[in-house]
């Protein structure tokens, strides 16, 4: 169902920010000049979560081996199960130990957005949230790293009433199946001849193609 301001009533909304440094970084296992975006991450089984990012600029395979090498050793990776590369960008999915990760933690608590990057200086945190929320959220973060900058600013419900938001690789994915024949009747395209212009594997491109689709059927049916 979709949200009615009426229910929002009363609660305070906020658009938050932060530079956050935690010993489990990303950042601790990469050059400094490069930028690591989560792409998506979802929970597994008990304290697990699978997670995808991108790492940017990569210049050589050797790099991006070197990068890979670097995720399999942090000690909250316990496998790696997909790593790709397009262009300068290297995409890696691995499964980690979620009790102190950022996302975790936010959304344990609850959150209506949350975007995150690691670049230098450490993550960068991007959620909208309770007011309410936001606190407990500081304080469990702060239990795990901490804080060295905060933008936090309240807002009204209804900014929050927007379009469905894919993230970068969704949107990639979808208007390059799109623009390619994936949805003509008969396929124009399959799922491995997205995947090889891309830059990632078959099984990626359907798990974006599904997730893509699922946001914008549910907010076409939610009006």
């Amino acid at each position: 169902m979709p949200i009615k301001y009426e229910m929002l009533s009363g609660i305070r909304l906020v658009r938050a920010k932060i530079t956050y440094l935690h010993d489990s970084c990303t950042f601790n296992f990469i050059n400094e000049n490069m930028s690591v975006k989560l792409l998506w991450s979802v929970p597994y089984r008990g304290d697990r979560m699978i997670t995808y990012e991108s790492v940017y600029p990569i210049q050589s395979k050797d790099v991006a081996k070197l990068i890979i090498t670097k995720v399999r050793n942090n000690p909250k990776t316990l496998s790696v199960f997909d790593r790709s590369i397009n262009g300068k960008t290297l995409f890696i999915g691995y499964l980690e130990y979620s009790d102190n990760s950022p996302f975790y933690l936010s959304n344990r608590v609850g959150t209506i957005f949350y975007d995150e990057y690691t670049g230098t200086g450490g993550d960068v945190i991007s959620m909208i949230t309770t007011a309410d929320n936001f606190d407990l959220i500081r304080e469990d973060l702060s239990v795990y790293g901490k804080i060295v900058h905060r933008q936090v600013q309240e807002i009204e419900a209804e900014s929050i009433n927007g379009p469905p938001r894919l993230t970068e690789m969704q949107e990639k994915v979808l208007r390059n199946a799109f623009e390619m024949g994936f949805f003509n009747y008969p396929k124009d395209v399959h799922l491995k001849d997205i995947a090889q212009k891309i830059g990632v594997s078959a099984v990626s491109v359907d798990q974006y193609l599904r997730e893509a689709q699922r946001k914008l059927i549910r907010a076409y049916l939610n009006g």
